[in-house]
């Protein structure tokens, strides 16, 4: 399959590595600095800004007012009458006085009006030369309409300062959320469509970890599809030499006029590669059996009673067998959760495979059981000649084998690190320095 390059163009932006509830946390703060930021600079400029030239308009209108005024007053020549009626056609109040002080004209139709009064004075001189000061009281907004002037132009600034923290939220919420996660979407999309195998993301926060979680998700599948097309290849490679064999046999048996002495070799030929076949057949039927975790039940059992039973299985027959096989309990109380029949088949393919493979005479098998902390340590040791160093790593792996002619030997050692993983432990080897193989196997000692 092909490698694939992930989109992370913000992996290596500082903070944008973080947890993402640490960014969202970042992220609100910044919004709500900003947003304070726009409101108390922007916003309040705004209104102060507005406020300021609708103060000046109110001005102008009240000095506008009082120049029309003394305006009309120069025109009718200081004529009263006819400015107490211009005065109550505008709606204004006036008083005028002359150059002395002396208050010539009054008339105050407002002054009961609550709303927001004026007030503004201008000399007026008149066509015989008099000079009278002429005073005015206007109304030029009313108490309504400036509540209403300023709610609409607060409406109106709040409504850009919202839309502006909006566009400002959606663009963190696509950069944090939403483009790793329609980036993540894509490299699920190219790996099921296209085969391309996603690339481990540095980012730190829950979407990194959930790419990283499918990254570690493919790796297992694309092993175990590899161990599947091995698997295939082993049983085609073993089962294929024996069969061939035995269909070669039988077609001789069926086609050729043999003596009673060709039959029953021909027949036993056959009968000797049909066990071959059983027996790779029963190697993996194994193999496969102690794959599943959750059909094992599991029992306690005191470590006492657990020697005393492999003693008792297996000592007889390996004595008949020329093989030493020595039991050490030094945790006898200590008790062990498992499954028995899984246990005595691990120190069995111990066993088969010291006898295959150790060549040593006499061959002597040692089984230490004992204590340390929370575990409990089965040690299994022989004499032998060791395993050569550059294949020790390997020797736990399915189906690996240092017989050419063979590719499904070696799945005895493979079944027992099934077997010690289902219970929870680990299993180790390494070679002893006086000779021989030593496998350890580290189990958790029941708690009582």
């Amino acid at each position: 399959m092909k490698q694939k390059s992930s989109d992370n163009s913000s992996q290596h932006v500082g903070w944008l590595n973080g947890r993402l509830s640490h960014k969202a946390l970042v992220a609100l703060i910044a919004l709500a600095c900003l947003s304070g930021l726009l409101m108390f600079h922007f916003f309040l400029s705004y209104l102060s800004t507005y406020a300021d030239n609708a103060y000046n308009k109110i001005l102008s209108d009240s000095q506008k007012d009082t120049q029309q005024a003394a305006a009309f007053l120069h025109d009718c020549d200081g004529n009263f009458t006819a400015l107490k009626n211009y005065t109550l056609t505008h709606k204004i109040s006036c008083e005028v006085w002359d150059s002395r002080g002396k208050l010539l004209f009054e008339y105050h139709p407002l002054k009961e009006e609550k709303n927001f009064l004026l007030s503004n004075s201008s000399k007026v001189t008149l066509n015989s030369g008099t000079t009278l000061t002429i005073r005015t009281w206007s109304i030029p907004i009313k108490e309504h309409e400036v509540s209403d002037s300023i709610r609409h132009s607060a409406i109106i600034g709040l409504f850009v300062l919202n839309i502006c923290i909006f566009a400002i939220a959606a663009v963190l919420l696509y950069l944090l959320v939403l483009a790793p996660i329609v980036n993540l979407r894509r490299t699920f999309k190219e790996y099921y469509e296209q085969g391309a195998l996603p690339e481990r993301s540095s980012r730190q926060d829950e979407i990194g970890k959930l790419q990283n979680t499918f990254v570690d998700m493919v790796n297992v599948l694309e092993n175990e599809e590899q161990a599947e097309r091995t698997l295939i290849a082993s049983v085609s490679h073993d089962i294929k030499t024996p069969l061939t064999s035995v269909m070669g046999f039988t077609e001789r048996l069926l086609s050729a006029d043999l003596t009673p002495e060709k039959r029953a070799t021909y027949l036993q030929n056959i009968y000797d590669k049909a066990l071959a076949i059983k027996g790779i057949v029963d190697e993996f039927d194994e193999y496969l059996d102690t794959g599943v975790h959750s059909s094992s039940p599991m029992c306690l059992i005191s470590m006492n009673d657990f020697c005393r039973a492999v003693k008792k299985e297996y000592q007889d027959e390996l004595s008949d067998a020329g093989v030493q096989f020595t039991v050490e309990c030094i945790c006898p109380s200590e008790q062990l959760r498992c499954n028995y029949g899984h246990m005595t088949r691990f120190l069995g393919n111990l066993i088969g495979n010291s006898i295959q493979h150790a060549h040593a005479e006499p061959l002597k098998l040692h089984l230490k059981c004992s204590r340390e902390n929370d575990q409990i340590i089965l040690s299994f040791s022989d004499n032998g000649q060791g395993v050569p160093p550059e294949i020790m790593k390997k020797i736990f792996q399915p189906f690996f084998t240092t017989d050419r002619g063979r590719k499904v030997s070696g799945l005895g050692l493979t079944i027992c690190e099934n077997i010690i993983h289902a219970h929870g432990g680990t299993v180790n080897a390494w070679n002893i320095l006086s000779g021989g193989l030593m496998v350890q196997a580290r189990l958790p000692c029941a708690k009582l």
